[in-house]
């Protein structure tokens, strides 16, 4: 799994939105399936606007087909309904179960 961090100090909306982009682009040069966001937590520090952002763009690509599912860490539990639709579940590993991490996004692709 590819993991980029779009939360970066000083980091700005669209900067992360671009680096969302560029991500998706070498995932699929290097036929990576999956791909582990960084956002943040979204609770200080501006990263709030970030994940808020990203997770509208992944909406739209969603919407749009360049990418397949997408699902927050946090929901990744075997008994949430989010995990058990979530289209590249059988891709993910064991450590994204223990993780559960709210500040990661997985973009199946």
């Amino acid at each position: 799994m590819y993991t980029v961090d779009l939360h970066l100090k000083n980091e700005t909306v669209e900067h992360a939105k671009y680096n969302l982009k560029q991500a998706i682009q070498l995932a699929r040069k290097t036929r990576e399936k999956l791909i582990c966001l960084i956002v943040g937590y979204g609770s200080t520090g501006g990263t709030h606007k970030i994940k808020t952002a990203i997770l509208e763009e992944l909406e739209n690509l969603l919407a749009k087909h360049q990418i397949k599912d997408f699902i927050v860490g946090s929901d990744i539990d075997i008994y949430n309904p989010k995990c058990l639709n979530f289209k590249g579940r059988d891709l993910l590993d064991k450590d994204a179960f223990n993780r559960r991490n709210p500040g990661e996004v997985i973009v199946y692709l």
